[in-house]
């Protein structure tokens, strides 16, 4: 073989074995008959079960591919549900095992935020009894959101112990009342909470020392705010530190009109300014209010309308099961469109991320018909991935 032919040879095989390894991908159902689901948890003590939240204010156990008859949680009384509002999300304490405390994000009767905190039973039951809804600085147990939309609802732990909440802005269009950049709001930000405290501490948490505004720089804020400039962060996660990841936090921020965008964050990097309403995606929204301080950290990602109308987060995928190339790799869907991407991630020396090769997985992980609209993702206690369709009321995993 001469060397152009050989040439030739290499760059096409460089170019099949990428479709070649997608081409594995399909999805298997491993529950199914849910209401609406919007999170998928596995839980910590007894990695052969998860649960799944179902937005009209139920959690369900699912163990060994089996979706049980009785609730863990049923609280449809105590919030109010439909559109944008439920219980939206779901997170175990670190210390579970021994705690057994579980957290909680649901909007109230008023369509308020709460985060409340229970402790489960030997079952793996909430206790109703338990409940202790975490207190805000304004005194009040919950956060007060002026519309119906933009309440955000996801809950994480990251590599820290710490509780992370991922707030919207407040809802209608176009943040009016200028939440995300407001320091005395915490609205529009990414919160990070210390809730390792007694059961007796009145408000539920402490904040961290290191918390980026306790110093009251570069500017005077909520000291719970851990980041600013969110618009509606549906779904976030942190790259699995405990299988080789590097702990990096990644948001899928919903867009306006324009722009839906995936931010990352290096491990600990915190007090950054995302960006929105200046901001939507990498593009110009509105200027006519200043930012609460510079710089406005852009997107490693950002797609337009017209391939999609409302991101959904997902994970970097750590698992084994999966071919090789995608280790490393962010996932993420979008809810209206019903389409899967995934995209590499390219690191320097201080970890921040640039993304490459974006590639689309719809089709071969069965199509718009049988994915339906994806509202989350979720990882296993092996770190393999699955996908939670809203639509069709069933979680799927992604297998090889």
């Amino acid at each position: 073989m001469n060397r152009r032919i050989a040439t030739a040879s290499l760059v096409l095989a460089s170019l099949l074995l990428p479709a070649a390894a997608m081409a594995q991908l399909r999805t298997q159902v491993v529950a199914t008959g849910l209401s609406n689901p919007v999170a998928f948890v596995v839980d910590p003590v007894d990695p052969s079960t998860f649960y799944v939240v179902e937005q009209r204010g139920t959690i369900r156990t699912v163990r060994n591919n089996a979706v049980a008859t009785t609730f863990a949680l049923d609280i449809r009384s105590q919030i109010s549900a439909g559109g944008e509002r439920g219980l939206l999300g779901m997170a175990f304490s670190p210390d579970a095992a021994e705690s057994r405390r579980v957290f909680v994000n649901f909007t109230n009767p008023e369509g308020h935020t709460v985060v409340a905190r229970y402790t489960r039973d030997a079952q793996g039951r909430f206790e109703a009894a338990s409940r202790f809804d975490l207190m805000w600085p304004d005194g009040r147990r919950l956060i007060e959101q002026p519309f119906s939309n933009h309440n955000g609802g996801h809950l994480a732990f990251g590599p820290d112990g710490y509780l992370y909440i991922g707030l919207g802005d407040g809802g209608s269009g176009g943040d009016p009342l200028n939440h995300a950049q407001n320091p005395n709001q915490l609205l529009g930000k990414m919160l990070r909470i210390d809730v390792g405290v007694p059961e007796s501490d009145s408000r539920g948490y402490r904040v961290p020392e290191d918390n980026p505004f306790v110093d009251r720089q570069p500017i005077a804020a909520l000291t719970e705010i851990w980041a600013f400039g969110l618009r509606n962060p549906w779904r976030y996660s942190f790259d699995d530190w405990t299988r080789g990841g590097t702990g990096a936090l990644v948001i899928a921020d919903v867009g306006q009109t324009a722009r839906e965008e995936v931010n990352w964050e290096p491990r600990g990097a915190g007090g950054r300014n995302y960006g929105w309403r200046l901001r939507e995606g990498r593009a110009a929204y509105d200027a006519r209010q200043p930012a609460a301080y510079l710089p406005l950290t852009e997107p490693i990602h950002d797609y337009p309308r017209s391939d999609g109308m409302s991101v959904t987060g997902g994970l970097v995928y750590r698992g084994a099961a999966l071919p090789q190339m995608f280790n490393g790799r962010y996932f993420f869907a979008d809810y209206v469109a019903g389409r899967v991407f995934t995209i590499g991630v390219s690191l320097d020396d201080n970890q921040e991320a640039t993304a490459v090769d974006l590639l689309e997985l719809t089709t071969i992980l069965g199509g718009t018909t049988e994915l339906g609209l994806i509202s989350s993702f979720g990882a296993d206690a092996d770190g393999e991935m699955y996908i939670v369709s809203y639509s069709r009321g069933r979680v799927l995993k992604v297998v090889p």
